[in-house]
């Protein structure tokens, strides 16, 4: 399995020799293509061709292109190798709306479950408390709007702001951390022949995405607790600072590799991803959305 993530932050010239990536800046560096799960191009002065993002997509590898802040700005997936790709679309495709509103409902109280255990582990109790009741509360769509509602609550607390415009390097961070674990959503989606396009409940039609978006719920209060761990110590007093240092992205790009669990087994997010995807696979198929599993915050 595909391991590293490589991130590229200085001008370079990118090829391919021998199923290997040779980047050449002062020196020249190869790696074999097996081996990259993940390449981001933080610079935009690296040149690269599309024989290079072909290769790049033969071996499965996600390619997150940044823009001059340094933020992720394009997202490049292999197109489908799942050998019954077909047969996964159409059951999704065939997805009827009390199902989709079903998987919705699961994916919005996991997400508020892993915000109330984050606080949790933070000492704040009451909120988290809070949480648990409006998590036990959701109903089929979330027609009540319980996730506006527990976002509220959540970031007030953990921020005291719940617009998340303060601290402005936090919200930086996370859009950085989440668009890393949104790429390998969408990765894991592409590679079993879903359609990234069709949601369940996202379904703008400006978004390759939605159904990465969908699933990505559950996820991120893993990585807020990851920044709030590792990020967070190093901006002590920046509150008003949106910068994001070249350690900061270095912590972050190492998102995948922490762990979460999934019915109390323990696993990479990376490897968190793959799972989820294959169950909502298996949603589709059975039409029965307690096939879909979610990941939760690692509390060991």
């Amino acid at each position: 399995m595909a391991w590293r993530t490589i991130s590229i932050e200085n001008p370079g010239h990118l090829s391919l020799k021998d199923n290997k990536l040779q980047i050449a800046q002062r020196q020249t560096v190869a790696l074999p293509l097996e081996d990259i799960d993940t390449l981001i191009v933080d610079d935009p002065s690296v040149t690269l061709t599309a024989k290079i993002l072909l290769g790049l997509a033969q071996f499965g590898v996600n390619v997150i292109l940044c823009n001059e802040l340094h933020l992720p700005a394009a997202l490049i997936l292999p197109y489908s190798q799942a050998s019954r790709g077909s047969k996964y679309a159409r059951a999704q495709i065939a997805t009827s709306s009390p199902l989709k509103k079903q998987l919705w409902r699961k994916n919005i109280i996991q997400k508020i479950n892993n915000q109330a255990d984050v606080l949790a582990v933070l000492g704040h109790t009451e909120a988290s408390k809070q949480l648990q009741t409006l998590a036990r509360t959701v109903r089929s769509g979330d027609v009540g709007n319980n996730e506006s509602i527990a976002a509220s609550l959540y970031f007030n607390t953990l921020l005291g702001d719940a617009t998340r415009r303060q601290p402005l390097w936090f919200n930086s961070a996370l859009n950085y951390a989440y668009a890393i674990v949104r790429g390998s959503l969408a990765r894991a989606l592409a590679g079993r022949g879903l359609i990234c396009e069709l949601g369940i409940h996202h379904h703008s039609e400006l978004n390759q995405y939605n159904l990465a978006d969908d699933l990505i719920e559950a996820f991120r209060p893993l990585v807020d607790y990851y920044v709030v761990r590792q990020v967070a110590p190093r901006h002590l007093g920046d509150e008003y600072d949106s910068t994001l240092t070249k350690e900061d992205r270095h912590l972050l790009l190492d998102i995948l590799n922490q762990y979460a669990t999934i019915l109390d087994k323990r696993y990479s997010i990376k490897h968190l991803t793959e799972k989820v995807a294959e169950s909502l696979v298996g949603a589709f198929l059975d039409d029965n959305p307690d096939t879909l599993i979610l990941p939760a915050l690692d509390k060991g």
